[in-house]
């Protein structure tokens, strides 16, 4: 008898992580932070918080699939759930295919942002909000089918189409012109964004039926080694709106740069950019620049400090042609918070 309870027992603690071998991983995010912003006053903010499930399931020969559902979810002022990331799809030798909500590929080989959830400090408002949807490239898109290469002796090659037809009677919505080509994103990736050299490039090409005509590009390099991680970025737009559409255009170049130093469980970090402005957009030239702190507390809980201001001209930042830049001041935020990631 105890020889059955026995083999019982061992069967079953090898049959379990087979059992579980396709369960789906459920993860989150916690950014919770005391503000005090020049424009608002004092705050408490969610930052980017989230939620998600994800997994893969095997299918054999070497293919499975794989999927994930992630939300953003307002915890300070209790805003309704968000959509972040939303695909199946399937993986194996030849790469990954997935279609759903993703980013786009020149979202995709973002250096690492130090100040990515910040208050005005991620690179999508930093950066002036230039190029399509008012992004900097930083586009969540609807409706993508995406592919990623594996990796070619460190290389990977990215691509995807979106389906962004706009009716311009009704900007936002798709019309009987939505089609893969309305907007195409293309990226190669050298090495890691963990450490070493890190090198990649994206562009960002739209045809008329979306609003706007033109296209984006990026160029960013990392490294880091030994605590450093420093990086740089250039991203330029180069779009017009298209005649009866209200799709934001622009057309700018932004170089921007993070640089951080990890030293035991403290890691001070610096962000600054600059924003240079075609003669044909009423704004003027600018410039944005953070600093900040971040102690590990544990393995997944961090605390942090940070200051930011983003000058009167950065059309995202400073709310463009608003009192603020009437006054001529800029934006200034003072962040204080806690992070929690499990």
């Amino acid at each position: 008898m105890k020889k059955n309870i026995i083999a019982l027992a061992v069967a079953s603690a090898i049959a379990a992580p087979v059992a579980m071998a396709d369960a789906p991983t459920v993860y989150g995010k916690l950014n919770q932070a005391l503000e005090s912003v020049s424009e608002n006053g004092i705050q408490v903010n969610s930052r980017a918080s989230r939620l998600g499930v994800k997994g893969s399931s095997d299918l054999g020969n070497g293919l499975k699939a794989v999927y994930k559902v992630e939300f953003s979810v307002g915890m300070a002022d209790g805003s309704a759930i968000g959509n972040r990331n939303q695909y199946a799809g399937l993986a194996g030798g030849f790469g990954t295919v997935l279609m759903g909500r993703h980013d786009t590929p020149m979202k995709m080989i973002q250096s690492k942002d130090l100040f990515n959830d910040s208050h005005y400090g991620d690179d999508r408002r930093f950066n002036g909000g230039i190029g399509y949807l008012n992004r900097s490239g930083e586009v969540r898109a609807n409706n993508v089918l995406a592919y990623v290469s594996p990796s070619f002796g460190g290389v990977k090659l990215i691509a995807a189409g979106v389906t962004e037809a706009q009716d311009n009677a009704t900007a936002g919505t798709t019309n009987k012109d939505s089609s893969l080509t309305n907007v195409m994103s293309f990226a190669a990736a050298y090495g890691s964004k963990k450490k070493g050299l890190y090198l990649a490039a994206a562009y960002n090409t739209f045809d008329k039926k979306t609003g706007v005509d033109g296209s984006e590009t990026r160029v960013t390099a990392q490294y880091v080694v030994a605590g450093l991680l420093a990086n740089v970025s250039y991203n330029n737009a180069d779009l017009k709106r298209t005649p009866g559409s209200s799709v934001a255009f622009t057309k700018a170049s932004t170089i921007s740069a993070n640089i951080g130093y990890k030293m035991g469980n403290l890691m001070p970090k610096v962000k600054f950019a600059t924003i240079d402005y075609d003669k044909t957009v009423q704004s003027k030239d600018s410039t944005s620049m953070a600093v900040g702190v971040d102690y590990k507390l544990g393995k997944k809980t961090t605390t942090y400090a940070e200051y930011l201001t983003v000058d009167k001209y950065n059309r995202q930042g400073a709310n463009f042609n608003s009192t603020t830049i009437a006054n001529g001041k800029s934006t200034d935020v003072i962040s204080v918070g806690l992070i929690h990631k499990f």
